[in-house]
């Protein structure tokens, strides 16, 4: 699997602190859905950003369609915290033609990709 999308378009005032945070905090974790083929993260969209910018491979803590998410640990405006959440449905809620996309490179680093070839390849 080499897409992964993020759930926000990127800040990039935003961008600029989360980038002069990690190089001193080093590779972000992020929690990804395996949706068959690509993951969707439920988190970390301008740390997906930074780790590209940084060359730093992030570290992807994949979950299962299936698998339960405490609503209360993602940080959605929409979402009322403590409800437990498959996070194949979370991904329902937020999947978009807007979403960034990006390449897993074979040394784990991310490659933002265009959106339409992106799209073409799921």
């Amino acid at each position: 699997m080499n897409s992964l999308f993020t759930i926000h378009c990127v800040d990039q005032d935003k961008l600029t602190e989360v980038i002069h945070k990690m190089r001193g905090l080093g590779a972000p974790r992020i929690r990804v859905v395996d949706c068959v083929d690509f993951y969707i993260a439920l988190e970390g969209t301008h740390q997906m950003a930074a780790a590209e910018v940084l060359g730093v491979a992030p570290i992807l803590d994949v979950l299962e369609q299936d698998d339960l998410v405490d609503s209360s640990t993602l940080d959605w405006d929409f979402l009322f915290g403590g409800v437990m959440c498959r996070a194949g449905e979370l991904t329902d809620e937020v999947l978009s033609p807007l979403n960034e996309s990006y390449r897993i490179n074979q040394d784990g680093t991310v490659s933002r990709r265009d959106i339409a070839a992106a799209i073409s390849a799921r």
